[in-house]
């Protein structure tokens, strides 16, 4: 029986070195994110794709043992420095492979989404843009709805639903912010006037400025404009149609 007592030695040594590697991999990639992320808060677009990009490629086994939520902050933080450094093909690249991973981090699937709407609105491909920006207005409306789901739950109170804005009265600390969602909607409402759907995009633009008080000016005033731009197409197609 002595093969027996070797062949499980040998297993469970061969366990522990890969869980010793899984660990190492995890490891590195979280020091990296965190690098990262520091440079990207100073505005240091390149190192912090260098990093983010290092910790995805984390040894051993190239970033393969990384966990899926490791690389989904990772990739985030890649698509959204690249987008800021003018890369925007790139950017759209490490965005997707974020899309393509599993992970129930609603904040990075919604920021990557704006990532990617965003890149997309720069390139002026503003249809693909208006579908990423509903894909991200989509993930908020589903969120709010749990978490109003959650709270009726737990007082029995009836609660509001919050629709595509940032809810801070069940969830205080988002990040996904009020401009955030104001933001999407300009994207979303600019990608049905380019498909000539000013109806639509007036409305999107209206519940854009439910809570223009809790966004920033320009956001405001982007959200007015485009309005302002969708009501008079909307009438002036009424009145070509009115001659005949």
């Amino acid at each position: 029986m002595a093969w027996l007592c070797g062949c499980i030695g040998s297993v469970e040594k061969e366990l522990r070195l890969t869980q010793y590697a899984i660990e190492k991999a995890n490891t590195e990639a979280s020091t990296r994110l965190r690098n990262a992320q520091k440079y990207y808060r100073a505005k240091n677009f390149l190192e912090a794709a260098l990093e983010a990009r290092a910790g995805l490629h984390a040894w051993p086994d190239d970033g393969a043992l990384v966990t899926d939520e490791l690389k989904a902050e990772l990739g985030y933080t890649l698509a959204a420095s690249l987008l800021f450094e003018g890369e925007h093909e790139d950017a759209i690249v490490e965005g997707n492979k974020v899309r393509e991973l599993t992970t129930d981090n609603y904040t990075i699937q919604v920021l990557n989404a704006v990532t990617l709407a965003e890149t997309l609105r720069r390139l002026k491909r503003a249809e693909e843009a208006r579908e990423m920006g509903e894909v991200a207005l989509k993930r908020i409306k589903q969120h709010n709805q749990e978490l109003a789901v959650r709270e009726i739950e737990r007082s029995g109170r009836p609660v509001k639903f919050s629709g595509a804005h940032a809810d801070v009265a069940l969830e205080p600390t988002t990040r996904i912010t009020e401009e955030i969602c104001a933001y999407l909607h300009v994207i979303v409402a600019e990608g049905y006037m380019k498909d000539r759907d000013y109806l639509k995009a007036s409305s999107i633009l209206r519940d854009g400025l439910k809570r223009e008080d809790k966004i920033e000016e320009d956001t405001r005033a982007m959200l007015y404009k485009l309005l302002a731009q969708s009501l008079h197409l909307i009438e002036a197609d009424s009145s070509f149609l009115d001659h005949f």
